[in-house]
């Protein structure tokens, strides 16, 4: 960095991140020319492991801090979940190594080792898009595949099993009567699909493909995350940092999918939507095979109560999505085997949902159950027994 001299004044607000401030100031006296930048979720609650700090904020669950060695400085904020991560050296490649040493020290989540799986949450703030990750409680398939009707049971098969897709902006649909499983078969997905696949779920579709154009592109351009390698890592000595694996190797991974997840989001699906949520309609067929979905390593999912005749035909046509699966309810003979495996004998009358046989199980009116669990509670792949 060349000498601005009496030229050069630093004026900056610090909002309370004195750390920030604090890391511009040292870059500058140190003439470092080169800063990279990440972010990523990380099943790690704890800086310390970086070593002494030379600054470090904590507020409700916000750490932020500050980390000088001899050829780096490091500008860490961790909150819900997600590690931001800042890198200065005099050279791009030691600014490089640094953060892939730190996403070493930092790994994201492993979900064998318990049986949930991340999942990033995204909201509009009156800041912007804001990311919260944390962990949910899932099944495997194998354990809820017999709560669905044959035809949508093979359908998800398919999907749970296998599938990869062919390119980036894929639309996959489930559509059906609400209660018949749509929520309990994304856990499901969620954790079939985590070796290679990572869900992001948007709390509020509606304004996501709204009047707000940067919730939309900032939640897709968020950096590629590479692929988990548990095992390897970092480790510390008395405050100082050393690489167990390779930084290169890091950044060579293989980057992870993303599954964007829209729940019951068919009034946006419908003819009208355009005049509902403005240009919602044409981003979101952007998204799945336009311009804006090249290149990117996105799926998006979509639940909907709506019938598939109801939805928009450039929704609806053949061959939009890489799955259009149906979820029906259970037939009266589905139903019943349903109850006996539960050890219940009574029998249904009709065609059950899987939302009102739980009801039976658990000893409430089948007709106060209108829909299957939310996606943030836990599963409930067999439900109680009643004694």
């Amino acid at each position: 960095m060349s000498n601005l001299g009496d030229r050069f004044r630093l004026t900056f607000t610090t909002h309370g991140e004195n750390a920030d401030a604090a890391f511009i100031a040292a870059i500058h006296d140190r003439g470092w020319p080169f800063v990279q930048r990440a972010s990523w979720p990380t099943s790690e609650r704890d800086l310390t492991r970086v070593g002494r700090a030379m600054l470090v904020e904590t507020q409700e669950g916000h750490t932020s801090g500050l980390w000088e060695r001899d050829d780096m400085l490091i500008r860490l904020t961790f909150g819900g979940s997600w590690l931001h991560a800042q890198a200065a050296s005099a050279t791009e490649e030691r600014a490089l190594a640094a953060i892939g040493e730190l996403r070493t020290l930092f790994p994201l989540p492993d979900p064998s080792a318990s049986h949930e799986v991340p999942v990033t949450f995204w909201t509009y703030t009156p800041h912007g898009p804001m990311p919260s990750m944390r962990t949910i409680a899932v099944p495997e398939w194998p354990e809820i595949r017999e709560n669905y009707a044959t035809g949508t049971r093979d359908q998800l098969e398919a999907v749970m099993d296998g599938f990869r897709p062919a390119h980036g902006g894929q639309l996959i649909l489930w559509h059906g009567t609400a209660g018949t499983g749509k929520t309990f078969a994304l856990r499901a997905l969620a954790w079939e699909w985590r070796e290679w696949c990572q869900l992001h779920y948007v709390v509020d579709p509606d304004t996501f493909f709204g009047q707000h154009a940067d919730y939309l592109m900032n939640v897709l351009m968020q950096p590629e995350v590479p692929l988990a390698v548990h095992g390897g890592g970092w480790t510390s000595t008395g405050g100082i940092m050393r690489i167990v694996e390779d930084a290169e190797e890091v950044e060579s991974r293989p980057q992870a999918w993303r599954l964007l997840v829209l729940e019951d989001t068919g009034e946006l699906l419908t003819p009208d939507a355009k005049s509902v949520i403005g240009q919602g309609l044409s981003r979101f067929l952007n998204v799945v095979d336009g311009l804006i979905g090249q290149g990117l390593r996105v799926l998006v999912l979509v639940t909907t109560n709506e019938e598939i005749k109801a939805l928009h035909p450039a929704v609806a046509r053949p061959g939009r999505a890489a799955a259009n699966i149906e979820f029906t309810p259970l037939s009266r003979e589905e139903s019943a085997d349903w109850l006996r495996r539960h050890e219940l004998d009574e029998g249904p009358e009709r065609e059950s949902t899987l939302a009102s046989l739980y009801a039976v199980l658990e000893g409430r009116d089948p007709a106060e159950s209108a829909s299957s669990i939310g996606f943030g509670d836990r599963a409930r792949p067999e439900g109680p027994r009643r004694e």
